[in-house]
């Protein structure tokens, strides 16, 4: 590799290092970027001084004490850390590159990178005009074309057209979908600009205006009040342009259907949302919020099989796959849920939801040592979990491991506090709560979120500083038909709060009793 040898793989050689391929991909240590049949991205230093460390001995085996000594300029690493960052690695090899290149474990010794590395000649470089820029969006955005394949996202026909404002669009259409996928707020305004790009090159297409009616929705989810008016308006107009050129057009639709509060409203959303699905039964938006609908009313495996075959086709949305996780545990099938959400934190370790939902199946499994740990890690924390919230965790699972009396009382204070700071608190007392037995207080907690009643009133809008969790008005029963929190369900005060918020009228009027019924 042009002289360079191993001992330059750390960050601050990296601006030295010039650029080299693994077959057809490029990879530019000085940039942080990747180009390949699969597309572009700009991946993180760390992950580029693996790469580089990987590929410089041309086959040879790197031991784990080498990355270590040379990726973490000689500090001790967690094998979390570093499992993380090779399994980023063999990421970008299966979806950017298209498997040009392989990273093979050496049993008990490190790794191997197959495939063979070549200098790049010159600073020019064809592929950095054939490949559709994404660097510039976010590291789980830049997933490219073969992510795209797999995760079935229809830009439409015309993304194989001759014509470059279609092939364009199609890039910018393709782009937001893997935005939209990740389900937070940043990616969420980065779906929005790319598709207002895409409908400024074919104002004609009902597909793009549907897609930005969802990205607009999306922004709805989780706008300050301040914002929410300006978002819900350019929902409407962008599915209202959509349905004007076709009437049927499924996102559009949903869009609008979801931009009202499906709390005490199940049946309508529902028969909407079916109706959107007997004309376009393949549109993944409107099954995935009819699966949660479903969740929410207590039909369980109505639901899961619904969010199984969305999360089969997108395979690379952090989003879908963390609730099929939790879908999977509330149908009994923990191993499947345990599988899914270990793959999902292997690529996703600071998505809020995937970090929650992985946090739960081990602390309210039984397996609370685990979810300690995790607490404990600080490099997996997402950006947005608040050294409260991470402490009331922390208290938490302390009682639900131990069940010390002392331990209990501390995690119940800490709940309680933490539900009066909003539906993110709200949520996760209820389940800490019920798993502990302390019921009394739980139904406080339940009946202040979800009725507005008792002493337990809180905001339902989470502080913005926290992860986001969407309400909408909301108001997630989910939480309701979880595995910990089935004590809730077998108490004699359930059934007269689900009368009270409604649920009680949806099942009678439904014709489906919860599943917990039998």
């Amino acid at each position: 590799m042009d002289g360079d040898t191993l001992e330059f793989a750390t960050a601050a050689t990296l601006a030295r290092r010039h650029p080299f391929r693994l077959g057809a991909t490029r990879i530019d240590p000085a940039s942080r970027e990747v180009s390949g049949p699969g597309g572009r991205i700009t991946i993180e230093p760390r992950v580029m001084q693996v790469l580089v460390a990987l590929a410089s001995v041309d086959g040879g085996v790197v031991t784990r004490e080498d990355l270590s000594r040379l990726c973490w300029n000689n500090q001790i690493v967690g094998d979390d850390a570093l499992n993380r960052a090779v399994s980023e690695v063999r990421r970008l090899a299966r979806t950017v590159a298209a498997s040009e290149f392989v990273v093979e474990t050496i049993t008990r010794t490190g790794y191997r990178l197959t495939g063979a590395t070549t200098p790049v000649e010159g600073p020019a470089d064809t592929e950095r005009e054939a490949a559709p820029k994404l660097g510039g969006v976010s590291r789980r955005l830049a997933l490219g074309g073969a992510a795209v394949a797999v995760a079935g996202l229809a830009a439409g026909a015309w993304a194989v057209w001759p014509n470059p404002k279609a092939r364009a669009a199609a890039a910018l259409a393709q782009q937001a979908q893997l935005a939209a996928d990740e389900g937070m707020p940043a990616a969420a305004t980065q779906a929005v600009s790319l598709l207002r790009q895409a409908v400024a090159l074919r104002p004609d297409d009902p597909m793009l205006w549907g897609q930005l009616a969802q990205a607009w929705r999306s922004k709805v989810d989780f706008a300050l009040p301040a914002d929410s008016a300006t978002a819900v308006r350019n929902c409407e107009l962008a599915a209202m342009r959509a349905l004007s050129l076709d009437p049927k057009q499924a996102d559009a639709r949903t869009a609008l259907i979801m931009l009202r509060a499906t709390y005490g409203d199940w049946l309508a959303v529902e028969a909407a949302l079916r109706g959107v699905l007997a004309d376009r039964p393949d549109n993944d938006v409107a099954a995935g919020e009819l699966a949660a609908l479903l969740q929410s009313v207590g039909r369980i495996g109505e639901a899961g099989g619904r969010i199984d075959h969305v999360a089969a086709r997108r395979p690379l949305s952090p989003a879908y796959q963390y609730r099929v996780s939790l879908s999977l545990w509330s149908r009994g099938r923990l191993g499947d849920a345990d599988r899914t959400i270990e793959r999902a934190f292997a690529l996703w370790p600071r998505h809020p939801g995937v970090w929650s939902a992985r946090l739960w199946l081990t602390g309210f499994t039984g397996r609370a040592s685990l979810a300690l740990a995790q607490i404990a890690d600080l490099e997996s924390r997402p950006a947005g979990v608040t050294e409260e919230a991470v402490a009331t965790l922390r208290t938490s699972m302390q009682a639900l491991r131990t069940r010390a009396p002392a331990a209990i009382r501390a995690a119940v204070d800490a709940n309680m506090a933490a539900a009066m700071t909003g539906a993110s608190g709200s949520i996760s007392a209820i389940m800490v709560l019920s798993g502990l037995g302390r019921l009394d207080e739980a139904f406080s907690i339940a009946n202040g979120y979800l009725l507005r009643q008792g002493p337990s009133l809180m905001p339902l809008r989470a502080n913005p500083a926290q992860a986001p969790t969407v309400d909408r008005g909301h108001r997630h029963t989910q939480v309701l038909f979880v595995p910990v929190s089935a004590p809730l369900r077998a108490d004699p005060r359930f059934m007269p709060m689900c009368e009270d918020c409604g649920l009680g009228d949806y099942w009678r009027r439904s014709g489906h009793r919860p599943d917990f019924l039998g």
